[in-house]
């Protein structure tokens, strides 16, 4: 205050208004301790200006441009004051609830302790040209650098704002927010309170710290609290970085450790002001956002700070082919940071088992561990009048005190530390109680389920108890969650389930939200990670009991389509087509009324290649493909021009010649290559790839010469520039060469990664490859 105090003495009638402003923040700012100093640090940053700008206002009483400059960098110390005091008080003037710190940190504190940058620098300007309007000799020059800095500031924050949305658009922060919203008060204070944690937390070199459980157990609220728990304390410490992760089977694209590493990365360079120009300079060269995402560039990024927390969550749902991958850069983080801190909540996979046990800290979920937290849980939901009283559209009718009391005793004593278990019980608990009956509720109690497979069991069996609309209803949107490619829109759902109904688009509002989380007796839930909302299973458990077979099903053909993977693809490959006929032609200027065009057009392959390309469905797929080139047009865009033709085999999880290219795969291959030759209403646009890629580099070769046959272009390039040689050449497909070069193929032609088609032999290591190339005529010096 001294120092606010001195610098603006020379003016008393701004002087009251600034030290007022900057008295209110601070006294504010007290009662939010964990950010006090911080903003004291930065009114000292301020202060370090005041004294000579109290030399230039005694100076500019008769200079006009002067006391106007000096009143801008007043005027800039007093926005500070009245930003900082929105964050800690609303727009009533009352103090901000302080529910979540990471959420209060992130939407009040992060956007203006992020614009302080620009604040700072917007004072650095003004007292810039403050300086420069003082030299008259050099009023004009002073003029065009104070134009020249300023627009530097700009691009630096623009540049910044970008290279932060390249590196990564994964949000792991809504996530976030969804899993800790499901966090009871007062529970998981266990693990913060082991001493297996403490000893992590307070370590002063790099520990990992691995909590495993079985599934249930509230493994993912576990490491949302411990997030919260980091965040609160070390969020606010520049020298300290936080970043996390949670994986979840339900997005595939999570399955690849460089687009996780990307987030990770993004999150310690949010708390950076400036990106590293390694960094940037990747950017700047067009490289993929994912040659930055690598373990090397986390640790570089990482090493200027004192410590780095990592959260990564439910790493058993990283696919097993990965793992390895993501496992690796948690083992590089520990042994090159001094001081990494990382925590991983799993499963108990064997090769998780392999990579942590034995060789670091770890904590297991038992239930008596839990035990407290759940029957406070349970208290509260029952004995407090929540469910009694209606609480998320679920009620509990109760008329005894003394069965209230057994509910809870029962439920804490057979809960085997299973959060998950608990709450669906409750809500069979409410289901059975709408009766008004205790007695039912009594019997209910005596038949609990073991585990959660019995709970599912339980389930289906009440959906098949169900009238026949609702059991359909809630069979079909079962199998369209449980095997859909990607994670399914409210909306998406609904138009799919009115065209498996035989309906059109417009009966897509006969099937209410609530209607089908209804009919799945609690299996699914709307998960608003957006204001569209996505339908998803309340458990990756869920997906295990229905894609392992039903275990235990008596149901028999009625579960067909969720119960067999490749009658469930089946019938979702015929209600894309059916969906694709039915669609008008253009799907882009209709894309939001017509909300599964996107879906169908993208994986109707997928699909049909999962469930073998039966014969029956091959004559749908001609009808579909056959439309006119409008249509088609269509279908490409909303692949983004990226068309592969997965009947060739181009699965990466799948064998490549898996695919039995029958007479009907060969006439769908062709029709997909007459399809790709469409050329009239592409706005002057090709396919980056056609069939004949394809083909050559799965080593198809009935279908490379069928495609031959029919005219595709031998010589026909990608935007990479490669050609099908070089697929082949690559793969190893000798005789697909041969018959590339009798068709005319260019052997030495240049493009792609590797250069042409001898250097794709020799990184692919076919000895045999390169001296078919050299005895054709490849230039050995090429």
């Amino acid at each position: 205050m001294g120092g606010v105090a001195i610098g603006i003495q020379s003016n008393p009638e701004t002087s009251c208004i600034v030290v007022g402003a900057v008295r209110v923040v601070l006294d504010i700012a007290i009662n939010f301790v964990c950010f006090f100093k911080k903003l004291t640090d930065m009114i000292c940053e301020f202060e370090d200006y005041l004294a000579p700008l109290a030399d230039y206002a005694t100076a500019s009483h008769d200079i006009e441009s002067l006391q106007e400059m000096v009143a801008m960098v007043y005027g800039d110390l007093i926005e500070f004051c009245r930003k900082a005091y929105t964050i800690f008080m609303n727009a009533h003037g009352h103090r901000r609830k302080l529910t979540s710190f990471r959420v209060f940190f992130r939407h009040q504190w992060v956007p203006f302790e992020s614009e302080f940058g620009s604040m700072k620098a917007k004072l650095d300007h003004h007292l810039g040209v403050l300086q420069h309007s003082a030299q008259a000799s050099l009023l004009n020059f002073s003029r065009e650098a104070d134009k020249s800095n300023h627009y530097a500031n700009f691009n630096t924050g623009k540049e910044r704002s970008e290279f932060l949305d390249w590196i990564s658009k994964v949000d792991f922060e809504k996530v976030h927010d969804d899993i800790y919203a499901k966090k009871h008060g007062g529970t998981g204070a266990w693990l913060l309170q082991r001493t297996e944690f403490e000893g992590w937390l307070n370590s002063q070199q790099s520990s990992l710290l691995w909590c495993y459980g079985k599934p249930g157990a509230g493994k993912s609220v576990l490491a949302s609290n411990v997030l919260e728990h980091i965040t609160t304390e070390f969020a606010l410490h520049d020298n300290v970085g936080i970043s996390f992760a949670y994986y979840n089977y339900r997005e595939p694209e999570l399955g690849d450790s460089s687009i996780v590493v990307g987030a990770l990365i993004k999150q310690l360079c949010q708390k950076k002001d400036c990106i590293p120009s390694e960094l940037l300079r990747l950017r700047h060269d067009s490289h993929s956002n994912l040659t930055a995402s690598n373990p090397d560039s986390f640790v570089s990024l990482a090493k200027p700070f004192r410590e780095v927390f990592i959260v990564l969550d439910a790493l058993d749902e990283c696919p097993e082919h990965e793992r390895h991958r993501i496992i690796g850069f948690i083992d590089k983080v520990v042994a090159e940071l001094q001081c990494a801190k990382i925590f991983i909540t799993s499963r108990r996979e064997a090769d998780i088992v392999e990579a942590f046990e034995g060789k670091t800290s770890t904590v297991q979920i038992e239930a008596k561990n839990v035990a407290a937290d759940i029957a406070l849980y349970v208290r509260d939901e029952v004995a407090k009048a929540k469910l009694p009283g209606g609480w998320n559209g679920k009620r509990l009718y109760l008329t005894s005190d003394k069965l209230q009391g057994k509910i809870i005793d029962t439920l804490v004593s057979k809960a085997d530390g299973m959060f998950l278990w608990v709450n669906l019980q409750l809500e069979s608990l409410c289901w059975s109680s709408r009766t008004k009956n205790d007695q039912q509720i009594e019997d209910a109690l005596e038949k609990l389920p073991n585990g959660l497979d019995d709970t599912y069991d339980r389930l289906v069996h009440r959906i098949e108890c169900q009238i026949p609309y609702m059991r359909d209803l809630a069979i079909n949107s079962l199998m369209c969650v449980i095997y859909a490619k990607e994670p399914l829109e409210a909306r998406t759902l609904q138009a799919a389930l009115a065209t498996a109904g035989d309906k059109s688009e417009r009966d897509a509002r006969d099937y209410p939200v609530e209607v089908i989380l209804d009919a799945c007796c609690g299996l699914l839930e709307e998960a608003n990670y957006d204001r569209l909302g996505t339908i998803r299973p309340i458990h990756f458990s869920v997906q295990e009991f229905f894609t392992d077979g039903l275990r235990g099903s008596i149901y028999g053909g009625t579960w067909d389509s969720i119960a067999n993977p490749a009658s469930a693809h089946q019938q979702l490959s015929r209600i894309c087509l059916r969906y694709l006929q039915t669609a008008p032609s253009k799907l882009l200027e209709v894309h939001y009324k017509y909300p599964f065009a996107g879906y169908a057009a993208q994986f109707f392959d997928y699909h049909l290649f999962e469930c073998g390309a039966p014969d029956n469905i091959l004559p749908l797929v001609d009808d579909v493909l056959s439309r006119d080139s409008a249509f088609l047009s269509s279908i490409f865009q909303l692949r983004k021009m990226r068309v592969h033709f997965r009947l060739f085999g181009g699965y990466t999880y799948k064998n490549p010649g898996s695919f039995p290219l029958s007479a009907g795969g060969i006439i769908y291959a062709t029709r997909l290559y007459e399809i790709s030759s469409i050329r009239t209403r592409w706005a002057g646009s090709t396919p980056p790839e056609n069939a004949l890629h394809h083909a050559s580099s799965t080593g198809l070769l009935d279908a490379v010469g069928r495609l031959l046959e029919q005219g595709c272009d031998v010589n026909e390039r990608d935007n990479d520039g490669v050609a099908a040689i070089h697929h082949a050449s690559e793969g190893g497909h000798d005789m697909i060469i041969e018959l590339l070069l009798g068709k005319g193929a260019d052997i030495n032609a240049q493009g792609g990664d590797y250069g042409n088609a001898l250097q794709a032999a020799l990184h692919g290591g076919h000895d045999k490859t390169v001296e078919l190339l050299l005895s054709k005529g490849a230039d050995v010096n090429a």
